[in-house]
């Protein structure tokens, strides 16, 4: 019974999912209540909380374009339940008693955060300048060789299809027109002279 609550355990916390969240606030470290962010992140349960990371001071921080002259401190939090962005400013800017313009939070996955992540520094190689791989199979499927094998096919399957027997497909009086054999089908509709004579 131990084992197999063991690996139940082990299956859950494999399972377990997080919801990662990058916060931002105004100002140095020392100036903000981490203690009280990590307090009222608890109703979303704090799987994990990073220290704040300070950023220099800038003439206009890049989240903060309205501010001028100040730091800003990121927090990388990792919560277990469910949110989003936009809920989880709004909470937070309440109960901090933080003003909005002053706060960001961001998902990482977010097109503004993968803009600022840091790029790699290896030098761009243009791919115009590199050899061209030669294609092996591709013309098979195109052009005119596929053309060919594409006859090939129908040709084949219209000599193992039997042929319908013209003859045995009419049905005396199935397909005659009502008026066939009357005298006046042989005159033209346009002349109205009759045909033939």
């Amino acid at each position: 019974m131990t084992k197999m609550t063991s690996k139940l355990q082990q299956i859950l916390a494999e399972s377990k999912r997080t919801y990662p969240f990058k916060i931002g606030i105004v100002g140095e470290p020392k100036d903000i209540d981490v203690g009280a962010l990590e307090s009222t992140l608890q109703k979303f349960v704090v799987e994990k909380m990073s220290a704040g990371k300070k950023t220099p001071i800038t003439k206009r921080p890049l989240d903060f374009p309205h501010i001028e002259n100040q730091s800003v401190t990121y927090f990388d939090v990792e919560l277990t339940y469910p949110t989003t962005s936009a809920v989880l400013h709004n909470y937070l800017t309440k109960s901090l008693g933080i003003a909005e313009a002053h706060m960001v939070v961001r998902n990482p996955n977010e097109p503004t955060e993968q803009y600022q992540a840091e790029k790699d520094d290896a030098p761009y190689e243009a791919k115009l300048n590199s050899p061209y791989e030669d294609s092996k199979d591709e013309q098979k499927s195109a052009g005119q060789s596929r053309v060919m094998d594409l006859l090939k096919e129908l040709e084949k399957e219209r000599k193992e299809r039997p042929a319908p027997d013209a003859a045995g497909d009419i049905k005396p009086g199935g397909n005659v027109l009502p008026n066939e054999g009357d005298s006046k089908n042989k005159m033209s509709p346009i002349s109205g002279k009759s045909k033939g004579k």
